[in-house]
Parts: structure tokens; sequence; C-alpha cells
């Protein structure tokens, strides 16, 4: 029985868990955090050209 677990494991590996040759998934925490930094250097470079 553990063995059939860790078989059905290893043949399929959850995504955004770091796995042999898998590629790590981004969350959509991490993708909110990039665009929010972004938006923040959007508005401090709009106000450093404003004045």
């Amino acid at each position: 029985m553990l063995v059939r677990h860790r078989l059905r494991k290893a043949f399929h590996p959850r995504p955004g868990l770091p796995g042999r040759g898998a590629q790590r998934m981004p969350r959509a925490s991490d993708i909110i955090l990039v665009m929010m930094a972004g938006l923040l250097v959007v508005v401090c470079a709009i106000r450093i050209l404003q004045g």
C-alpha cells in the first residue's frame, strides 16, 4: 500500500511543488506583488517627472 502511494505520488506531481524537472508555477500572490511593485515604480516616476 505504501509502495502504491509512493508510485502514484511520483507519477503525478502537484503543480507548484518542487519536483523532478518540473518548473515552479508562480502563485497568484507572487503575480499581485510584482504588479503592485511595478505600479509603485510608475507612480514614483510620474511624481518625479511632474515635480
